[in-house]
């Protein structure tokens, strides 16, 4: 078995708030239960140092520096005094822990800490910024768009750099995937998946009353997300209440803008803000929608709910990284109209919901079950 040195510009934790968190936690378990040492080197705040005790138990050492939302001065000073105390962090535990081998999460991370390395190297592509532009670009006019391509092109030219300086690129989904390799980020790129945040195969009692419920999931403090609710409520869900009164629409997750709780009206919506555990939220949901205009990587609000055999309805670029079949799997719709009739669909036709939510969940087990990918991705670290 190896020492393996992760970094991480996030906290790796169960109820941390973000998928990447919470599967990068569900890594680092995998890891420990397959016998590996385990050191981590992660930027924390102050609000998350609760989560400790669970992570001591599985890594030999723990180094953190301050996340810069727990930093005084300005936001950029604040980020660059985090960043550099990361990468300050990440080279005095490489000399001291003298790892086997050195594992990355996110491009972000790998930036910071690139020329650190001195032994065998991985990195997990969490998304594929350029793809994120290009989507952004299409939403937009003006000014906007025009960043929105600068950036692209920026992003374009360094990520796949970025990745050929690691010895072993993984990515969250085969959308991701496909696009690193058309770019030559690596000779091959293997795929691991974001692990479900809970077990798809537990029972948890429903957070809410059953019966015609509609739920949307992610952190609300992210852009992409707000813009998708706003763009559910505006133009897909008054149909959704006109043909289906008695329907309830719950929007979960972290920090909601105030432009999201504005519009909880404790009858049709409800948004509850952070929630400690998806999974009664999962079970007490007829259908999961996933109306993302901008999306990257693997949607964990889709292959959860899939995985639960929930039927889900998605935009195209929701997907994206997932790669299941339209009508088979899941719904997919980018209009309005089509939007709400799939989830009509979903709310009347029980029968047909089934069909979905059972295919859905065999595809997920399929392709993205982590005991499957997590040891074709450790065979290949151990090679290094």
């Amino acid at each position: 078995m190896a020492h393996i040195l992760i970094a991480y510009k996030q906290f790796p934790a169960l109820g941390v708030g973000h998928a990447g968190g919470e599967s990068v936690y569900r890594l680092i378990e995998a890891l420990h239960q397959r016998g590996h040492r385990l050191t981590l080197v992660v930027r924390m705040q102050e609000a998350e140092r609760r989560f400790l005790p669970a992570l001591e138990a599985l890594c030999e050492r723990i180094v953190t520096v301050p996340h810069h939302r727990s930093l005084p001065g300005p936001r950029p000073l604040a980020l660059l005094r985090s960043y550099l105390a990361l990468r300050r962090a990440t080279r005095r535990t490489l000399r001291e822990a003298s790892p086997d081998i050195f594992h990355v999460e996110f491009a972000q991370t790998g930036a910071v800490v690139l020329g650190l390395h001195g032994v065998p190297t991985s990195i997990r592509a969490h998304d594929v910024n350029w793809f994120l532009m290009e989507q952004q670009a299409a939403q937009q006019s003006g000014l906007a768009r025009w960043r929105s391509r600068v950036l692209r092109a920026l992003f374009l030219a360094f990520e796949p750099w970025l990745y050929r300086q690691f010895d072993l690129v993984a990515a969250i989904s085969e959308g991701d995937r496909r696009l690193l390799l058309e770019r030559r980020a690596a000779k091959s790129v293997l795929l691991l998946p974001l692990a479900p945040a809970f077990n798809p195969a537990g029972e948890a009692e429903a957070a809410a009353p059953r019966g015609a419920n509609v739920l949307f999931v992610g952190a609300m403090s992210r852009a992409y997300n707000v813009q998708a609710v706003l763009w559910f409520l505006d133009h897909v869900w008054p149909a959704v209440v006109q043909n289906v009164p008695e329907a309830r629409f719950y929007i979960v997750g972290a920090q909601p803008s105030e432009s999201v709780s504005a519009r909880h009206d404790g009858q049709h919506i409800f948004v509850t803000g952070f929630v400690p555990d998806l999974a009664p939220w999962y079970q007490a949901a007829d259908v999961v929608v996933a109306p993302l205009q901008v999306a990257g990587g693997l949607l964990q609000k889709v292959v959860d709910a899939m995985g639960m055999g929930i039927p889900v309805v998605a935009t195209t670029v929701s997907n994206h990284g997932l790669g299941a079949i339209p009508g088979e799997h899941l719904w997919v719709a980018d209009a309005p109209g089509p939007f709400a009739d799939a989830v009509i669909r979903a709310l009347w036709q029980p029968e047909e919901a089934a069909r979905i939510g059972h295919a859905g969940r065999q595809f997920v087990t399929a392709h993205y079950d982590p005991e499957i990918v997590i040891p074709q991705w450790e065979a290949a670290l151990l090679k290094l």
